[in-house]
This record gives structure tokens, sequence and C-alpha cells, in this order.
């Protein structure tokens, strides 16, 4: 499960819970695609605090539209303190080939490398 929440012009908060399926890494992927297509470029703190597991063709999937998102990308942070997670976070991170994107332990270390002093939930 996950949401996607716009805080800010270009910038999105993702915050995934628990495992993440392939039917459910399609419809992110479809989701996230919509929300940023109109974006020239755009940042995004992902918040794996409550994520579990990726499945391997998720992973494929996900790998996928981080490598279209590259050119994109101002920066990106992945929160999590789980270190399986931070394991396959990494794997996933270096196949994307981004310097632009980092793992970090918390969300003031994501706020901080993504630039951002306050964070808007906007509504829509």
């Amino acid at each position: 499960m996950y949401k996607i929440e716009k805080i800010g012009d270009n910038a999105f908060y993702i915050k995934a819970l628990g495992t993440f399926p392939p039917s459910i890494a399609k419809k992110f992927v479809k989701e996230f695609k919509t929300k940023t297509k109109h974006l020239e470029r755009f940042s995004a703190i992902i918040d794996g605090l409550d994520f579990i597991i990726l499945a391997l063709k998720s992973f494929k999937t996900i790998l996928k539209l981080l490598k279209k998102n590259n050119k994109k990308l101002i920066k990106s942070a992945y929160i999590t303190k789980n270190p399986v997670l931070a394991k396959e976070f990494e794997l996933l991170l270096e196949r994307a080939e981004s310097p632009n994107r980092i793992i970090v332990d918390n969300f003031e270390d994501a706020k901080n490398w993504l630039e951002i002093k306050e964070i808007n939930i906007q509504k829509q």
C-alpha cells in the first residue's frame, strides 16, 4: 500500500506501507507518472519506515520507473531503518544509476537533502 502527497510545486512525499506486490507496484507507477507528467523536474521523499519488503517483480517495475525519471529528478531521499529493506533500496538505487538518490534514517535528513525547509501537504 502507498500514498502520494504533493508537498510543494515540484516535490512529493510518498508513504509506503506493508508489502508491495506487483499489482500495487504497477498501480503506483501509473499514478506517479500521472502526477509527474506535466513537471519538467521534481523531487521526492519516500518514507519506507512502515514498508516491509519488495517483491522481485515489483523491484523490476520500480527500477524501470526510476531509470525513466533520472533526467527529471532533482533529488530524492529514501527513509528506512529496516536493514533488509535498506539493502533492497541500496541495490535499487545503484541500478537506477543516479547520484541524486540517497538513503537516510529520518525525515529531517530527507528534508535537508532535498533542501526543503517546510512541508505543506496540498489537497488535490
